[in-house]
């Protein structure tokens, strides 16, 4: 009988032993896959943080694209239009000149008008020569008058030629006096010559150009509204002192009556202080050349010899390439630049 009950022991011990093993397994192999799944879990995470991060990065990138492509659409359009504008430019002055071409053909076959020449050499006769040309030069001068505005009234008498003067309020202003009763435009440019103050705002532009035609006004009687912007209408640097202000300015001095004129060639006797005269006289020839009507930009400031020594010459040339000279008027062609601010 004991030995029956050492036999039962033993074998519960075995069972109770068999038990504790298969729970110490058990348990073992469930933290196995725990510890599997955890891992496989975090590696799931990773791998979409990781997809998230690089569709966050796609789609900054296809966003910083689009910006760019929107910027270069403006852009472009921006070149289209421009490019349209110069083109219907171009068209326009091509026009005009088959139109001057017939005019010439009909003038010549009728009544023996001058044959523009292609000699390089200045007939200085042509200075006194009749002015029987076929088209029309605007001669004007900014920035005066000065001593130098006598002389060049004096070739201008000698040459039959009209002129316009864009004055400032400069201590010579009365030399206009006589400008204008031999028949040339007075027309204003700036009593005070100063960006920084004229430019500052749209009431200091008219303040500035209203105490100029005042005193016009008072010399010869007459007032003036024809005017040109100091650095003409395409100017940039009136955008460091009021950003804008040229687009406002060009439709406001129209609203208020006047005329704005720029010019299409340009003298280059404002890069320096008596530029040579050859300079000039080829700044003219290139930049007149091919074209109909044209206004010449000069300056008759007292810095400015060369140009009044250029100037017989300079109009030799232009009345051999068939021009005449007239004063502008404000029913005269319009000259003018892109504005630029």
């Amino acid at each position: 009988m004991s030995v029956n009950k050492n036999i039962f022991k033993n074998k519960t011990f075995l069972i109770v032993v068999s038990f504790l093993l298969v729970m110490v397994l058990a348990a073992g192999i469930f933290g196995m896959e725990y510890s599997s799944a955890v891992s496989e879990a975090e590696d799931k995470i990773n791998s979409l943080n990781s997809q998230n991060n690089a569709l966050i990065s796609e789609n900054n990138a296809l966003s910083s694209k689009n910006a760019e492509n929107e910027s270069k659409i403006a852009n472009h359009k921006k070149e289209l239009d421009d490019l349209n504008s110069k083109i219907k430019d171009l068209e326009s002055e091509v026009s005009h000149i088959k139109l001057t071409k017939a005019q010439l053909n009909s003038s010549k076959k009728n009544q023996g008008s001058v044959t523009p020449s292609t000699n390089e050499k200045i007939d200085m006769s042509l200075l006194t020569a009749p002015n029987e040309g076929y088209k029309v030069c605007y001669l004007t001068f900014d920035d005066g008058p000065s001593d130098n505005t006598l002389k060049i009234l004096d070739i201008l008498k000698k040459a039959n030629a009209k002129a316009s003067f864009f004055v400032v309020g400069t201590s010579k202003l009365d030399y206009i006096k006589r400008a204008h009763a031999e028949g040339h435009t007075i027309a204003l440019h700036a009593n005070n010559h100063d960006y920084g103050k004229i430019y500052k705002s749209e009431a200091a532009y008219f303040d500035d150009l209203t105490k100029l035609s005042n005193k016009v006004k008072n010399l010869i009687g007459v007032e003036s509204k024809i005017i040109r912007f100091p650095g003409g209408s395409s100017n940039t640097t009136s955008k460091s002192h009021n950003k804008g202000i040229m687009t406002r300015l060009t439709k406001q001095v129209q609203q208020k009556g006047f005329v704005y004129v720029d010019w299409n060639v340009d003298s280059n006797d404002a890069t320096g202080n008596n530029v040579p005269k050859s300079k000039i006289l080829n700044s003219i020839k290139s930049s007149s050349k091919g074209r109909g009507d044209i206004c010449v930009l000069m300056h008759d400031t007292a810095a400015k010899k060369t140009t009044v020594e250029a100037l017989p010459e300079m109009i030799c040339y232009l009345r051999g390439q068939g021009y005449r000279f007239e004063p502008l008027t404000m029913d005269s062609a319009v000259f003018h630049h892109g504005v630029n601010n």
